[in-house]
């Protein structure tokens, strides 16, 4: 695995690729560990208020589909059309 801290005022990223992955596709992924690393100026009372409409939209899909829906038969519909069938 390889791992680089990057801090709020780095310009740039330098990242050590050791020889085994040179030449090789190479996916990075960023994930802040703190709200400082990502760069987040709300307060506490600002973060919950966001997470509450958040998980109120999320929410408002509720009951959404009728009682009656079979997901695996739309997922095999959409199989269906989209590569035809495969038998």
């Amino acid at each position: 695995m390889l791992r680089t801290i990057i801090k709020p005022n780095t310009p740039k990223i330098n990242l050590s690729i050791p020889p085994e992955y040179i030449g090789e596709e190479v996916e990075i992924l960023v994930f802040p560990i703190n709200d400082a690393a990502s760069g987040s100026n709300f307060n506490m009372e600002e973060k919950q208020a966001r997470k509450r409409e958040a998980f109120e939209h999320f929410m408002s899909y509720k009951g959404v589909l009728p009682a009656d829906f079979d997901y695996k038969k739309e997922l095999e519909d959409y199989r269906n059309g989209r590569y035809g069938s495969i038998t």
